[in-house]
């Protein structure tokens, strides 16, 4: 009988995979790598599509994926009556100046309705980047190239090395916690993944995900 496939959680964070994030550029649908490093506290990454030469940098605050739109003000006629917005607009291939820790103001209004008096107020409108759980770059919102649905639910990762974290620990028959390690990457991971009659499954999907993934080093 061979031993059992052990993981041992080291508290790896999924940040430590986000310096090299294999993508789709939004423009042309070609694969591309969001490049990034963390220094003086915060991420500094940049993404240049080979294909088509579209750009992204966070010096810019560009943001590609959804975001949520939002604003409030009193009835413009009748001012008993607040009338609120709060939208996602859709992922885009242009990108779009949203500020990552604070709200942006985007210098537009939108037309609302009230309810009460039935006529309608322009509404100033503030943005901010919403990530939701589809599986995006977390800097600039591109779509992962790394991805695939599956009956379980949606499995993706950013990058080869992120792939073998999670073939690892998929394949482990015995999963070992080492020291303060609720915030690591695994032990977030969704109940799903973390079921032993859903091994097989994930681990033929993390297979074919490997097949396309680029095994260069992370520099």
């Amino acid at each position: 009988m061979s031993a059992p496939r052990r993981h041992r959680d080291e508290g790896r964070s999924l940040g430590v995979f986000a310096d090299r994030i294999e993508v789709r550029c939004p423009r042309c649908g070609q694969a591309g790598t969001v490049c990034a490093d963390w220094r003086d506290r915060q991420w500094h990454a940049r993404f240049v599509c080979a294909h088509c030469a579209l750009e992204a940098r966070d010096a810019r605050c560009d943001w590609f994926g959804e975001v949520r739109v939002y604003g409030r003000r009193p009835c413009g006629y009748c001012g008993h009556q607040w009338l609120c917005i709060d939208r996602i607009r859709p992922s885009s291939s242009q990108a779009r100046h949203v500020h990552e820790c604070s709200s942006t103001h985007l210098g537009e209004s939108l037309p609302l309705q009230c309810p009460v008096c039935e006529r309608s107020s322009e509404v100033q409108v503030d943005a901010m980047r919403r990530r939701g759980n589809a599986g995006l770059d977390p800097h600039f919102g591109l779509p992962l190239r790394l991805i695939e649905p599956t009956r379980a639910g949606l499995l993706w990762a950013y990058n080869a090395q992120h792939l073998d974290e999670l073939r690892r620990y998929i394949a482990a028959d015995q999963r070992e916690r080492r020291g303060v390690a609720h915030r690591s990457m695994v032990s977030r991971l969704p109940t799903w993944m973390k079921l032993a009659r859903h091994r097989p499954l994930l681990l033929k999907s993390l297979d074919r995900l490997g097949a396309l993934s680029d095994p260069q080093p992370r520099a």
